[in-house]
């Protein structure tokens, strides 16, 4: 059963067990490059999960953490909200977790938080992640186009 709840201190060493090894491409990739800097650590994810509109989330399959999401940037004014710092754990990618795992957070963003509007970035090569949020139901909104191209990106969209 996949479930999804806000993250706790103890979680905190499943992301940071996802991230051992990986290189600052790979922080970037999933996180962006505004909240965390490589290495990541236990006290930049204790920073993050402090921030008044942001919610980390773990998703667990069978009570194991398999992946993480964010919803940030929540607007309650004009209820409006954004998908932040999507990762699963290596071994729980291509099996279907991050179209339910979406699915439940924009259930919590629609239905408990009252919002009408989510958005996310995505980068462009990210095919696998663009399809599932499709899946999902966001709609491609606008095009990016950074200095490095690798990182051109999208913004999508899904409204209630």
């Amino acid at each position: 059963m996949l479930t999804i709840r806000p993250v706790t201190e103890t979680d905190y060493t499943a992301i940071l067990r996802w991230n051992a090894g990986k290189d600052e491409a790979y922080l970037f990739q999933w996180a962006g490059f505004t909240a965390y800097q490589h290495p990541l650590t236990a006290e930049q994810i204790a920073n993050q999960a402090k921030k008044d509109d942001v919610t980390i989330f773990m998703i667990l399959k069978n009570n194991t953490p398999i992946g993480t999401a964010e919803l940030c940037d929540i607007d309650t004014t004009a209820k409006t909200g954004r998908i932040c710092r999507v990762l699963f754990a290596e071994e729980a990618r291509g099996k279907g977790y991050g179209e339910k795992a979406l699915q439940a957070l924009c259930r919590i963003a629609f239905t408990e938080m009252g919002l009408v509007s989510l958005s996310l970035r995505v980068y462009c090569f990210n095919i696998g992640a663009i399809r599932c949020y499709e899946k999902v139901g966001f709609r491609v909104a606008a095009y990016f186009e950074e200095k490095d191209p690798r990182w051109n990106n999208y913004s999508m969209e899904y409204k209630r």
